[in-house]
């Protein structure tokens, strides 16, 4: 229990300290700075880019703890039935994603 516990603590201290380096990166006061272009739909794209990375890696963090939460089951049908319901619930979270991003660049491509 207390691994499952430091996990979820380094899980959380990385996902709140992405947005700061991300943000690093953008020290320009002009609008839009560090798109291609410069314009509005850059700017969402790399909006919608960074919060589609960002799911991706919370969902794959998902299937983490569900294998180390099935491996750690030790046999209980209860257990085991649980972590394979986050990995299979999890691994869906990723094919949604990923079938999104394609999607929204498609579409913001297209405008």
């Amino acid at each position: 229990m207390k691994f499952h516990k430091i996990l979820l603590t380094l899980a959380a201290v990385s996902l709140l300290a992405t947005p700061t380096f991300a943000l690093a990166q953008f020290t320009d006061a002009t609008p839009f700075a560090g798109t291609a272009s410069g314009n509005l739909i850059d700017a969402i794209t790399d909006i919608v880019n960074v919060l589609l990375t960002l799911a991706a890696v919370i969902a794959v963090i998902f299937v983490i703890i569900g294998g180390v939460r099935y491996i750690t089951s030790q046999g209980d049908e209860d257990a085991s039935l649980l972590a394979k319901n986050t990995i299979i619930y999890a691994i869906i979270g990723v094919v949604v994603i990923a079938l999104s991003a394609v999607i929204v660049n498609f579409i913001l491509g297209a405008v």
